[in-house]
This record gives structure tokens, C-alpha cells and sequence, in this order.
């Protein structure tokens, strides 16, 4: 088998601009959802100061309000006076006072949704300025930096490379015959293999244990004589580096498998090697 990334990614900024600062250097930690580095971003700061000023300003609401109040008190009014003594108030004045009301109350709707469209704005502002932050998709470590300090990047281009040690997998190919046999769940056991190595470092004393997680349902159309299999494990130490070369068994059934302590031992008739 051999070891590889499940979670690696190229991180790129979503938005044009000129790097500003670079928080992680080779090696460094990432932590999902902090940040990487930093775009300039004095102009989008501004714009959402602006764009904070016009969702707050609702004068023009309390206006058109303070015009609806007043027409509503005048068609009132004219109504009274026309119940206690019919022709008191002209109809002329009567339509005009109604109309009066009805563009007080168009303008009400008018400018509260205009305050709406402001407070749209602002959200889109304050994205554009989180857009200026370089985040990390995932926990894992910097593998490789694209950008530096100062340079100009153009969106969805990639500043930096991580990839997650923490968890990693291992692919490999098994024969045909057995294929039929390996499911998705069974436990898998690795022992690394260095090569050239004569099997007495320690790290190739060791065991790592998992799961099959994928198997090809299609047979390899080279030879035609096995079929892929993936298996996912748990890295904690992060011992195991992706493309290091491993010796892969997989116990058939549960009670094949040994302990998570045990060197495996299970009868050939209930394992299959991986080549």
C-alpha cells in the first residue's frame, strides 16, 4: 500500500489584491476557520464604514412617517367635519387630502425600503471585507507558500498548501480473487516499509490500524488482475508520512482481527495482502 493525503488543499484568497501579511510559515499549524494571511483591505474597511453610516440613517423613514401622520389627521378631520355637517369640506379637498395620504404612505414604503437596501449593502460589504482574510479549510500544517508579503494575487489563486497529517490513507491494490471477499468497514493493519530498509527501524515495528473505506468496483483494465482499496487511519503522532510505502492486511471478519496491541496473527484463510 501506499500512504497518502485524504485531507490536502491548495488555500487560495478569494478576492484580488496585494498580500498585506502572512500569519503561518512552513511548518506552522493551521486551525480550521483562522487565519492565513491578510489582503489589503483599507478600501473595504471604508466602504463598510459608508455602508454602516446609510443602514443606520433612518431620517428619511421618520420623515415620510411625520408626512403620513400629518395627511392622516387631515383626511380625518375632513371626514369629522363632512359627518357633523354634510359640504363643510369640499370634495376637491377631500381628494386632495386622500391623495396627499396615499403619497405620504407610498413614501414611507419608499424610504423603509431603501433602508433595507442599505442594510443589504452593508452585508455585502462586511463579506467582501472577510473576503480579505486568507482562512485555513481544515486543521492541518503548511506544506508549501505560494505567496510572500507584498505580492499581488489575482482571486481564487492559491497562497499557500496544507494538508492534514492527523489523518491520513492508504491505497492499494488487491487480487482479483480475493476481491469479491474485501468489504467497506473491514479492519486493515499497516506496517511501514522503508525502502531499502532491512525492517529494524522503528517505525517499521509498528501498527496502524483502520478501516476499508472504498472498494473499486471496477477491475483494473491493466493485466485485469486486481482491483483498488482505499483505507483511512488515524495519525496521531504523525508518524506516517503520505508516499511511504506500507504492508497492508485485511481481516476478513471481526474475529480474524487481533487487538489494537497485538502483532496480526489471523489464519491466511481469513486475511488478504495487499500489493
Amino acid at each position: 500500500a501506499t500512504i497518502d493525503w485524504i485531507e490536502k488543499s491548495d488555500v487560495a484568497a478569494l478576492r484580488e489584491g496585494v498580500i498585506r501579511e502572512m500569519e503561518l510559515r512552513l511548518g506552522d499549524p493551521a486551525i480550521k476557520g483562522q487565519p492565513i494571511g491578510y489582503l489589503h483591505d483599507e478600501i473595504a474597511e471604508l466602504t463598510v464604514a459608508k455602508s454602516k453610516l446609510m443602514a443606520e440613517n433612518d431620517a428619511a423613514v421618520e420623515k415620510a412617517k411625520a408626512a403620513r401622520d400629518g395627511a392622516t389627521t387631515v383626511v380625518a378631520r375632513n371626514q369629522r367635519l363632512n359627518d357633523r355637517k354634510p359640504g363643510m369640506v369640499s370634495q376637491e379637498d377631500v381628494a386632495k387630502a386622500e391623495g396627499e395620504l396615499k403619497v405620504a404612505e407610498a413614501q414611507v414604503k419608499e424610504s423603509q425600503g431603501q433602508l433595507d437596501v442599505n442594510k443589504a449593502e452593508l452585508q455585502l460589504a462586511e463579506q467582501v471585507l472577510r473576503e480579505h482574510t486568507i482562512l485555513a479549510p481544515f486543521d492541518g500544517i503548511v506544506i508549501k507558500r505560494m505567496k510572500e508579503p507584498g505580492e499581488s494575487v489575482r482571486a481564487n489563486e492559491a497562497v499557500v498548501q496544507i494538508g492534514n497529517l492527523s489523518r491520513l490513507c492508504a491505497n492499494a491494490y488487491i487480487p482479483l480473487e480475493y476481491s469479491f471477499r474485501v468489504k467497506v468497514g473491514q479492519v486493515v493493519e499497516l506496517q511501514p516499509r522503508l525502502a531499502g530498509g532491512m525492517g529494524d527501524q522503528p517505525i517499521e515495528r509498528k501498527t496502524f490500524r483502520g478501516k476499508i473505506v472504498f472498494v473499486d468496483p471496477q477491475i483494473q483494465p491493466i493485466a485485469e488482475t486486481a482491483v483498488r482499496i482505499r483505507a483511512e487511519f488515524e495519525n496521531p503522532e504523525m508518524e506516517l508520512r503520505p508516499g511511504l510505502k506500507a504492508a497492508m492486511t485485511i481481516y476478513l471478519t471481526d474475529d480474524a482481527a487481533p487487538t489494537a496491541a497485538a502483532t496480526p496473527t489471523a489464519p491466511a484463510t481469513r486475511q488478504a495482502s495487499a500489493r
